[in-house]
């Protein structure tokens, strides 16, 4: 089985955030993305953020829970 439109690393982002009406929301994130040379895992955990920040803002600045960075090849 081939899937050539997944990039060449898989990632996996969960964060915690206060929940407006009280207690926590939490959410994962997963995807796949091909860094360019050079790229580190922090500018990817960087970037992450920021796309989630964009897309979720309830989640701006909101606690790391886990992150994962791994080549998406068995």
């Amino acid at each position: 089985m081939t899937n050539t439109s997944q990039g060449s690393h898989q990632y996996l982002l969960t964060l915690q955030a206060p929940h407006p009406s009280g207690g926590f929301a939490i959410s994962t994130w997963t995807g796949t993305c091909t860094p360019t040379e050079g790229t580190t895992r922090h500018d990817i955990y960087q970037q992450l953020r920021q796309d989630v920040e964009r897309e979720a803002p309830n989640f701006a600045g909101a606690s790391l829970l886990f992150f994962d960075l791994q080549p998406n090849q068995l």
